[in-house]
This record gives C-alpha cells, structure tokens and sequence, in this order.
C-alpha cells in the first residue's frame, strides 16, 4: 500500500491493520535475536564434540564459550553508534550479515583457532541484536501494547537457544567432524531470513525525527496508531522530547509539514523552542557529548536512571543465567548424566520450560506491569538456584543419589520458568522506556555492553570456578547473589506500565 496515500487521506488501515503492522515490524526484527538464541545454545552442545574432535582443554572451551559474549560488548557499542547514524533498521540489516559471516567460517573450521575467530565474528554481530533490536521496537510500538511487544526478542532469542538446543540433540550421531560443523554452520539461517526480510520494516519514527525527517516519521506513525489524531500527538511528543533537548530551530521541521499536515504543523508551531532540525547538527561532536553526558551524568536524574539501569543488567547476570544457558551438559553431567546424549536430553527440557514460560510476559507484561513480574520472576530464580545448590551439596554427601540428577533437571527447568518471565525480558524492555530519547541508542549500547560484560565474565571464568567451589558452592554464590537482588529491584526499578517514552524521558 502506497504510504503517500495513506497520509493524504485517501486509504488508511483500520484499527486491526494498523495493530498488525506493529506485530510484523516486532516478528521480522526478533529474527535477529532468534539467531543471536540460536548462537548461543548450539555451542554448549557442540562443545562436547569439539573437544573430541579438536582436542580442545578445558581453558579452551571457555574462551569459546565467553568470546561470544564478551566480544559482543564491541558489538553493543559499535551499534549504538551506527543506530545514530544511519538508523535502527539498517543496524538490524548489518548484524545479520556479521553473522552470516560468522557462521560460515565456523562450519568450514580447520582448527581451534579458526573456530574460535569465527566465534569472535559472531559474537559482534550477537552484541548489535541485543542492543538495537528492543531499541527498534520500543521506539516503533504504541504505549499500551510496547511491553507485549518488547517481549518479542525474549521469546524469539529463547527460541533460538531452543533450537540450538535440539540442533545439538538431533545431529549427535552424526559423525564428530561433520556434526558440531552442521550444529554451528546452521545459524546462517535465521540471518539470512532476517537479511531478507529486512526491507519490510520502516525505520524507527523517533530517530527519523531526530534527523529532522518528520514526513517518513508521521507516515510510520500513522501505520502503528489506532487513529490519525493519536498518530498526530505521538509525533508532536517526540519532536517536543527531541527539540527541548536539542535546542534548535523549529523552522525547518514546520516547513516540512505544514502543507501536508496543518494541524500537526499548528502544534509544533507552539513548541518552537524545541526544535529538530538535527541536519545541521555536528554529528560527531554531538556523539562525544552523549558519551560524556553517560560516562559522567551531570544531573541526578540521569544517575539515578543509570544506576536503576547497569543494576538490573548486574543483578540479572548475576543470576547465574549465562552458566544455565552455555554449560547445562556440563552441570547434567555433574548431576549424574554421564552420556552426552543424556545430558543433552535435559539441555533440551530446560530449553522448552525457558521458551514455554515467555508468553507469560507477553500477556501480563501490559497488564499487570513491570515491577510485580520482575518481583516473582526473582523469587522464583531465588528458590530455584536455592534447590540446585542444596541438591548439589546432597550428592556430595550421598554421591550415588539417582534422584539428586532428576531434581536438579527440574530446578534448572524452574529456573528459566522464573527468569523468563520477568528477569529476562525486563532487562531489555526497562531501559528502552527509561533512558531518555536524546541518550537512548548510547544508553542502550553501555546497558547492554555491561550485560555482556558480566556474561562474558561468568562464561570465561565458569569452568575454573566450578573446579575451586564445586557446584553446590558454585550456586550457592549465585542463589546469594539473586536473594541481594531482590532488595535492589523492590527499592529502585520503577513502573512504566502506560507511560509514553516521552513521559518517561
């Protein structure tokens, strides 16, 4: 459908259509977190037959395992600087093809070295996922429905590492050399679905707005609103959030619009101190002052948006879930499932309760809210790592206990029930509501850059820990860390249920 026409009047979808334009722009961007999942899941299975098949050590398997993530860190802050200057959608675009290019020469890998660099290639196009993608669809979904919608690339990324999961079950018989290559190799996949697809999507009407492009902004707004006025007030809105901050020129955006959209025009005429005429903007000066303005927040209303944010991404690492999601096999088999085709097995059940717990937030996140999901999500986690803990250290006083390995299954499968509903797609969603317009795609790159940092560190550093504390202390650690948590999320995280980004800001 001609978005020109659209704008003069002359077709415009109806309510349903509009909702569905949301929920197509939401599906086709998640694609990038179902192959960042996908990633991510596949190598805790495949790491069991490159050890015999590369004859890899154990100092080996987890720089493999942590480079993804910790390497995705460049990626979260390369992205935060390429989804300023040319956009969110093509941000999207360039993460798939870096990890098409990733996964491709890990499936042709000779050697450690060359699996391990392909790894690496990977991990940077898995950091641009985390970063743009809940950045995309919190700045395209209307208010009422921006949480269900930013549940999306929780379900779609634990989709992923579900199907990663399977992968690895379903090609274990195959032999060694071919089978983990396939395992890898296939996260191509997704992406060049996602490479595809990508022109479907429009780009993010606040950043359109933010280059002082306010036709294509309305005519993106005009699709994901329920009715023209409200599409009208959602402009007006972000060119206020935009131009209060920016102190510049309201002329040329009011030139822009004021034959199209009269009304629209009249508003921003009564705002024109606000200004969004970023075209004549040093971009690059701008840049270093946005990072400056993070790095040392001069307001305590940014501090205090900063320290809510780098705490949440702190304390959900803290978790343990990173441990969960890349060394399952490695924790069954410790639990007494001595085959890899056993362990692999409860790698997958822990998969599905990961995935099936999601439409938990979907359906309650604009509902019942934010912080009374984030809440139960943690009490749940608490209890669950509680369980492992204890159940590891019963096996140490009971070695031969058959049950302990079934407990700890379910514990683990409690675990990810818990954290997906609150904890997991919390980290992602709150950020993207709280940071304010001018700092967002900045701020989103530092909260996810410290997310992968803290993941980095716990997937390098797991094997070594798990051989100094054994696993009871191991998750002991964990379960203290999460009970600390708890204080954290009740005392500071807010609600944002309702609220516009740019009430929020």
């Amino acid at each position: 459908m001609d978005r020109s026409r659209l704008l003069e009047g002359e077709s415009r979808p109806n309510q349903e259509g509009r909702s569905n334009f949301v929920v197509t722009y939401a599906l086709i961007a998640s694609i990038c977190s179902a192959m960042s999942g996908y990633c991510s899941g596949v190598m805790s299975g495949a790491v069991l037959f490159i050890r015999q098949d590369l004859n890899t050590n154990y100092i080996q398997e987890e720089i493999l395992m942590g480079s993804l993530v910790l390497v995705s860190l460049v990626g979260t802050i390369v992205a935060g600087l390429l989804a300023d200057t040319v956009g969110r959608k093509k941000s999207i675009f360039v993460a798939a093809i870096i990890v098409i290019a990733g996964c491709v020469i890990m499936g042709l890998a000779p050697s450690f070295w060359a699996l391990l660099f392909g790894r690496i290639i990977t991990g940077i196009g898995y950091g641009f996922s985390f970063m743009v993608v809940p950045l995309y669809i919190a700045e395209v979904s209307p208010p009422e429905t921006r949480g269900r919608f930013l549940s999306f690339p929780e379900l779609f990324i634990n989709s992923g590492i579900l199907l990663g999961y399977i992968s690895s079950f379903c090609l274990a018989k195959l032999p060694v050399f071919i089978s983990w290559r396939l395992m890898v190799g296939l996260g191509a996949l997704p992406a060049i679905v996602l490479a595809l697809g990508i022109s479907i999507i429009p780009e993010s009407p606040r950043w359109l707005v933010l280059q002082g492009r306010i036709n294509e902004a309305f005519s993106t707004l005009i699709l994901t609103s329920d009715h023209e006025s409200e599409a009208e007030q959602r402009l007006n809105d972000i060119i206020v959030a935009a131009g209060n901050k920016r102190h510049k020129d309201l002329a040329s955006a009011g030139d822009a619009v004021e034959n199209t959209y009269p009304k629209l025009h009249n508003k921003m005429s009564d705002n024109e101190e606000a200004g969004v005429n970023l075209a004549a903007t040093d971009h690059k000066h701008l840049i270093r002052h946005m990072w400056l303005e993070l790095l040392w927040p001069t307001t305590s209303n940014l501090r205090f948006t900063l320290f809510v944010v780098l705490g949440l991404q702190f304390f959900q690492q803290a978790s343990g879930v990173s441990v969960l999601l890349y060394y399952s096999p490695d924790i069954f088999q410790k639990a007494g499932f001595q085959s890899g085709w056993g362990s692999l097995g409860a790698t997958v059940l822990v998969g599905i309760a990961k995935d099936i717990s999601i439409p938990v937030a979907t359906i309650f996140l604009d509902r019942l809210g934010r912080r009374p999901l984030l809440l139960i999500s943690n009490i749940g986690v608490t209890a669950s790592l509680l369980t492992i803990a204890m159940r590891f250290s019963i096996q140490d006083i009971y070695p031969n206990s058959t049950s302990n390995g079934y407990l700890t299954i379910a514990a683990c499968c409690s675990f990810m029930v818990f954290f997906s509903m609150g904890l997991g797609p919390m980290a992602a969603l709150l950020p993207s509501e709280i940071l304010p317009l001018r700092l967002r795609a900045q701020g989103m790159g530092l909260s996810t850059a410290s997310n992968r940092l803290l993941s980095g560190i716990l997937s390098l550093s797991f094997l070594s820990i798990f051989k100094a504390l054994g696993a009871a202390g191991t998750f002991w650690l964990f379960a203290g860390m999460s009970s600390i948590s708890m204080l954290f999320l009740y005392s500071f995280v807010p609600e944002t249920k309702g609220r516009t980004l740019e009430e929020l800001s």
